[in-house]
């Protein structure tokens, strides 16, 4: 019983960091969204060097690339959602996001990597696709929303490729010890957003007070990366993703009350809305 608590305790840190994150991009770092990105994959960056000195963990050329790959991608969704935390705020965009990431993750796994098997798996999978989608609907009223908003949707669901990549990528490795990963993994987040800000920014990061600031948003990523892989082990695929999904519901509605983003209706109807994707969520990797 206490190695059972123990392991959901490890399980609701990630929820926990990630859910923090957002917030802490907008009300303590600040900076654009190019600053953003890169001072949050420097900060992975330095955390998976202590981790590496401390435990020093063997890796093959093969992996190696394989988890270089889904961080360097991984800066594609996190462009696209920073950009979009500027435009329509954390508590708009977490739903969204989340929906985008568990659908296209989902959809990924169940018919690239023919994880679900047989039309009733299908069936299955498709209907919790449809509760995830009536909970954005309900969180966000995207019955009511403007139509200058459907640009930066449509900008978070193309960059949502990069996150699918992140996840996608991690599938063809073959070492059973997922932290060995996080080495590699920070690297390509370092320097794919290292290649996103020269490219955007036209100059290179030279003494930029707000991306050193947001170095610190890197360490609370890095913190819910790593002991998501240390969840894996402990509660298994399934439970270790459900759990983590709970950040959208921290990031909401912290960002709603904090940032003053909804007022006290709206942050219960999107509670609502949340408890609505969160099943379907559930119903979806439970396939």
């Amino acid at each position: 019983m206490r190695g059972e608590i123990m392991a959901l305790l490890i399980g609701l840190i990630p929820a926990l960091f990630w859910g923090i994150y957002p917030v802490w991009l907008k009300r303590l770092t600040g900076g654009n969204f190019l600053e953003q990105v890169l001072g949050t994959g420097t900060g992975i960056f330095l955390s998976s060097i202590v981790i590496e000195l401390i435990f020093r963990m063997q890796i093959s050329p093969h992996d190696f690339i394989l988890y270089f790959l889904s961080g360097f991608l991984w800066n594609i969704g996190q462009v696209g959602q920073c950009w979009s935390f500027m435009n329509l705020g954390v508590s708009a965009v977490m739903p969204v996001t989340t929906a985008f990431q568990v659908i296209g993750n989902s959809l990924v796994g169940a018919w690239l990597f023919g994880e679900w098997q047989g039309w009733q798996d299908n069936l299955v999978g498709l209907v919790g696709l449809l509760v995830v989608l009536a909970g954005v609907f309900i969180s966000n009223g995207m019955v009511q929303m403007k139509k200058s908003d459907l640009g930066v949707y449509a900008v978070l669901l193309l960059t949502s490729v990069g996150y699918w990549s992140y996840s996608g990528f991690t599938h063809f490795v073959t070492s059973t010890n997922g932290l060995a990963g996080f080495f590699p993994q920070a690297m390509g987040m370092f320097c794919g957003g290292l290649v996103a800000y020269m490219v955007g920014a036209k100059r290179l990061p030279v003494s930029d007070h707000f991306g050193l600031r947001n170095i610190t948003a890197g360490i609370v990523f890095a913190v819910a990366s790593s002991t998501y892989l240390v969840s894996l082990r402990m509660n298994g695929l399934v439970s270790a993703f459900v759990l983590t999904q709970l950040n959208v519901v921290i990031a909401t509605i912290v960002g709603a009350i904090v940032l003053h983003e909804k007022s006290g209706r709206q942050l219960i109807i999107t509670s609502i809305g949340l408890a609505i994707l969160i099943a379907g969520v559930f119903i979806m990797v439970s396939v």
